[in-house]
């Protein structure tokens, strides 16, 4: 007679879902899209907004934080593999949204151009990245590499260009609309809620990488 175990590991449920991750994930989502909903983070034409990056700060900096005084946060970080948070990171293809609303008339030109071309950029590059490290061919951690750092300098110059823009600087024509529109729900959850996510899963990459 054949005796069956079940393999009670929680390691088998994946990282990503954890019951605890999750939940904090959860948590931040009903938080930010209640602020959103309120219209907390919209700012008037001409004035920087400020909370909106204060916001998406937090969430990678409490994670790294973590990482480094708690030993279940970093066992939970070295089960995250390489290949799943870099090809998570193909959704930034959806940056395409802001040329859309730029071809509408809802967002400023500087602003949609780099921001949606850097993501669309970021997440091609990233798909094609995830072939190699999966298949851990050579110089694989190279590839792994390169979507961290195009995926941080896009997400560096969006921070930028949408500030400024918000602001009504960075205008190519005088009667330009600003960057108004990411400070209001639904757009705002991009840099509230997705921008955050898409920096820890860079983070998460770098680490696994440097284990590997």
């Amino acid at each position: 007679m054949t005796t069956h175990t079940t393999n009670l590991d929680p390691k088998e449920k994946g990282p990503f879902r954890s019951p605890i991750f999750l939940g904090l994930t959860l948590t931040w989502f009903i938080l930010v899209i209640s602020l959103s909903l309120s219209g907390y983070f919209v700012t008037p034409d001409g004035v920087l907004p400020i909370k909106m990056p204060v916001f998406f700060m937090i969430p990678p900096i409490v994670f790294v934080m973590a990482l480094y005084t708690s030993r279940s946060v970093a066992r939970w970080a070295d089960r995250v593999d390489v290949t799943t948070a870099t090809s998570l990171q193909s959704w930034r293809v959806m940056g395409f949204t802001f040329l859309i609303l730029w071809s509408l008339g809802e967002l400023p030109l500087v602003f949609a151009l780099l921001s949606g071309f850097g993501d669309v950029a970021t997440g091609i590059y990233a798909t094609f990245a995830t072939v190699k490290i999966s298949q851990r061919q050579a110089k694989w951690r190279v590839y792994a590499r390169r979507v961290v750092y195009l995926g941080s300098i896009d997400f560096a110059v969006a921070v930028v260009t949408g500030l400024l823009s918000a602001a009504g600087y960075l205008k190519v024509y005088e009667d330009e609309i600003p960057a108004h529109l990411m400070t209001a729900y639904p757009m705002v959850m991009f840099p509230v809620f997705i921008v955050p996510a898409f920096i820890i899963l860079h983070i998460l990459a770098w680490r696994g990488i440097n284990r590997a």
